[in-house]
């Protein structure tokens, strides 16, 4: 997934790319499409800085590619979806079967939370937690969005 973008400004070894939310494949926005122009859109902002190793030697102005590996937005919904759902599914069934006579209903609900949660937690220990997706700049062809072109 590749998203544009503009240096704004370099702080040591990253630099801070602004990237519009303009573009994305033909059917980004189709259902059933990528989505991928979504890495750009959280919370539905248009235009969106991100911190990224400056492993180019990007300078300010300069026009630059953010890449994301493709298989990181379906890792992150599995982990972020995915786990807490079969957590629910999975600590409701163990409720049920761990229950008496009585009322299998409260072990239910109180297996399918703690399931839930242990999933939940699984997912942000496997993600890192800090919430860093792996990704990468590469210059783009051209002059740069601040220079005359010479």
């Amino acid at each position: 997934m590749r998203a544009q973008g503009v240096v704004s400004r370099v702080e040591g070894d990253h630099v801070w790319v602004e990237v519009s939310v303009s573009g994305g494949c033909g059917r980004c926005h189709e259902a059933g499409g990528c989505g991928g122009v979504n890495i750009a859109r959280p919370l539905g902002k248009a235009l969106r800085e991100l911190r990224l190793r400056n492993d180019v030697d990007a300078l300010p102005g300069d026009r630059v590619s953010v890449i994301v590996d493709d298989a990181v937005p379906l890792r992150a919904a599995l982990l972020t979806y995915g786990a807490p759902v079969v957590g629910v599914l999975v600590g409701a069934a163990l409720g049920t079967s761990l229950a008496a006579d009585g009322n299998p209903d409260l072990l239910a609900a109180l297996g399918a939370g703690a399931g839930g949660v242990l999933m939940y937690l699984f997912g942000r220990a496997r993600s890192g937690g800090g919430g860093a997706v792996p990704m990468k700049i590469e210059r783009v062809a051209g002059p740069s969005a601040g220079g005359c072109g010479r």
